[in-house]
């Protein structure tokens, strides 16, 4: 499965199409209206033409939002070092409709956290 931003200068290949997708509804990812496909890190490449992704990275310091530096699209995010787990999640709102409507979702309560 392979995804870009708006401008194509971040690229994403997942080595599987997600058996599901996640959608969170804490401060952030309301706010980015994403939903994310999680992997290990080792089954996603990500690749830039032009520029690199940009971090924001806050609270608890665990995650990495990352987007592109040209257009803006949230592309994905990255556990950090301190995190207890390793996660590289896909913002699959990069992909063609038809795929997203074909996948189940599960709501995940971030507010709550």
């Amino acid at each position: 499965m392979e995804l870009t931003c708006h401008c194509g200068n971040i690229r994403l290949t997942a080595s599987k199409v997600p058996a599901e997708l996640a959608s969170c509804n804490c401060s952030i990812c309301r706010r980015y209206a994403a939903l994310w496909a999680y992997y290990p890190p080792s089954e996603v490449q990500v690749e830039s033409l032009e520029q690199p992704p940009v971090s924001y990275i806050w609270g608890d310091k665990e995650v990495a939002f990352e987007h592109c530096g040209v257009c803006g699209c949230i592309t994905h995010y990255r556990t950090l070092p301190n995190c207890d787990s390793e996660i590289l999640a896909i913002n699959m709102r990069l992909a063609e409709n038809e795929l997203v409507q074909s996948l189940p979702r599960r709501a995940i309560d971030g507010a709550s956290y």
